[in-house]
């Protein structure tokens, strides 16, 4: 019976196209293993994860196309690069690789795409390769996030809480409900937020594209208004917290101001998702 399955998985294990998708795997699992190890912040682990899960879906109807065609220059290549990627991770896991670790996604499907096919053939990996982009490109946007952005994020909140009936004050960026209040500073501007809806409008473009240019605006406005409506709920939630008697709501306040920020994030993202499909939806039917 062991002899049975063993030569049962023994062709399996010679398919080439096997043998790539397992290797694809293995560098996931590397690329997510890392960043967690490391430490790093729970969002770009999040962010990388459904960037990854956007790859997965573009290549899902090319299967049959799979079946690696590397030429001899793309295959060592292809080889050096996960080799030298293996050799970050000492440096990646005690945080010494900076911006590295928003290339990790790139350099993996890079690699995976130079061990598929020549450069010259690289249209089967042309979704895959822009999706990932999209990690360094959120890494540079957060750093270059103007502090216009915390204003905007603080006036909005204001708005909000002052229309749902609090007696606030608003000072620059600091926004106060009697003697309690909140002052956003630029983790707390929606970025994340942002990045998350509109990666969201950007993948599903690539993989299920939209054809009237009124659609796309559409997609893309409403992913940016999704983004700043759920952050705003979120920062009057925090200020709201804030005001509970003996810091009674400094626990949710923490855990929204952290790691539960990521949920928000989420519900930004799905929006977006499902402003896309419903024009999506229109242009097939139409």
């Amino acid at each position: 019976s062991a002899m049975f399955e063993l030569r049962h998985w023994v062709p399996r294990l010679s398919n080439r196209r096997a043998l790539f998708l397992l290797l694809a795997a293995l560098m996931f699992c590397w690329n997510a293993s890392i960043l967690w190890i490391g430490l790093q912040d729970l969002g770009l682990q999040v962010f990388q994860l459904l960037l990854w899960l956007g790859i997965a879906i573009s290549l899902e109807d090319k299967f049959a196309n799979l079946w690696p065609k590397p030429s001899r220059f793309s295959f060592f290549a292809g080889a050096i690069l996960i080799a030298l990627l293996l050799t970050l991770s000492p440096a990646l896991i005690n945080f010494q690789a900076g911006y590295i670790k928003y290339l990790l996604l790139p350099g993996s499907i890079c690699a995976l795409a130079l061990l598929s096919r020549p450069v010259k053939q690289w249209q089967l990996f042309a979704a895959p390769l822009l999706i990932s982009l999209l990690l360094p490109i959120s890494g540079a946007f957060a750093v270059l996030s103007s502090p216009i952005q915390n204003r905007l994020t603080a006036l909005l909140t204001w708005i909000f809480l002052y229309g749902l009936g609090f007696q606030t004050g608003l000072s620059g960026k600091e926004i106060s409900l009697g003697s309690a209040g909140v002052v956003v500073q630029t983790p707390c501007n929606g970025n994340e937020q942002l990045i998350f809806s509109i990666s969201m409008v950007i993948i599903f473009q690539l993989i299920f594209p939209l054809k009237q240019r009124g659609h796309i605006l559409a997609a893309f406005g409403g992913a940016i208004v999704s983004a700043y409506v759920i952050n705003t709920i979120r920062i009057a939630l925090l200020a709201y917290f804030t005001t509970w008697e003996d810091r009674s709501g400094m626990p949710a306040f923490d855990f929204f101001h952290g790691h539960g920020g990521l949920i928000f994030s989420l519900i930004a993202a799905t929006i977006a998702g499902w402003i896309y499909y419903r024009l999506l939806d229109q242009e097939l039917a139409a």
